[in-house]
């Protein structure tokens, strides 16, 4: 299905306007039920669904890995995962937090990015991972990506991420900078790729709620065309996330957790 549309617009140009017609994408809402936690309500690219499905739950800490998923499913606009741990809402509880009865702790609180949730880390555990990468990586993966942005250079209407695993690359893009983030983590978890030796590249700022995604999934390296918000930046000096941004041309700012980017190589 094409999910490109044009829309009327006037152009303006040193004093000059016209009539034209730009391209845009046509996002759609998508509807998320994990096993018997209510609903989650998203604005998506809608492709590659589940990809983005299994990114978000484990960024939200609600699986571990695939081992955990029992099915997922897709009908129309809505996505429907069952996993292991069954899920239920808790209503002995006043906050929006919860734990379930299989040790995995998970908290969700009102955001855009997730139609309303968004979740927290009660706990942050330093990632550990031996992965370096070379200082030029980090310009030619950034380059790659904006290449490789092919619904973006049609329309200026979307975000994309990248997720790089040795000589493999998965890219996603999405209306939601979060979405594009959790496709991609979504296409390595479901090719079973070590996320301890994995690091993103993505448009879009990096603040705390993105952060913490990488801090569940054990992804080291962390790298944007955007800044750090302050938030972002605590989180990834907690937890040992290699935090890389502002990446333009031949330039770019390297916040926390240096040792893994070689910056003489």
């Amino acid at each position: 299905m094409d999910y490109i549309k044009k829309i009327p617009a006037i152009r303006w140009q040193n004093g000059e306007f016209e009539k034209v017609l730009e391209k845009t994408v046509k996002d759609e809402n998508i509807f998320i039920y994990i096993d018997e936690l209510q609903v989650r309500k998203f604005s998506t690219y809608p492709k590659d669904l589940e990809d983005f499905c299994i990114g978000y739950a484990l960024g939200e800490g609600l699986i571990k890995g695939m081992d955990d998923v029992v099915s997922i499913q897709i009908k129309d606009n809505a996505i429907f995962l069952k996993t292991k741990y069954n899920h239920k809402v808790k209503t002995n509880i006043s906050t929006t937090e919860g734990e379930d009865n299989q040790g995995i702790i998970y908290e969700s609180l009102m955001s855009d990015s997730a139609g309303g949730w968004r979740s927290e880390l009660k706990t942050i555990e330093p990632v550990f991972s031996d992965l370096k990468i070379k200082a030029n990586d980090i310009i030619n993966n950034m380059a790659v990506l904006t290449d490789n942005a092919k619904i973006w250079k049609e329309t200026g209407s979307v975000h994309v991420a990248q997720l790089i695993y040795g000589d493999e690359v998965i890219i996603r893009e999405d209306v939601s900078r979060h979405v594009a983030v959790d496709k991609v983590i979504g296409a390595a978890a479901r090719k079973n790729y070590d996320l301890t030796h994995s690091y993103i590249c993505y448009s879009g700022r990096m603040p705390a709620d993105m952060i913490i995604k990488f801090v569940r999934v054990k992804i080291p390296i962390v790298i944007s065309n955007a800044a750090p918000a302050g938030s972002g930046y605590l989180i990834a000096d907690e937890a040992n996330i290699t935090m890389v941004g502002f990446v333009r041309n031949d330039r770019f700012n390297l916040y926390t957790a240096p040792d893994r980017v070689l910056l003489n190589d």
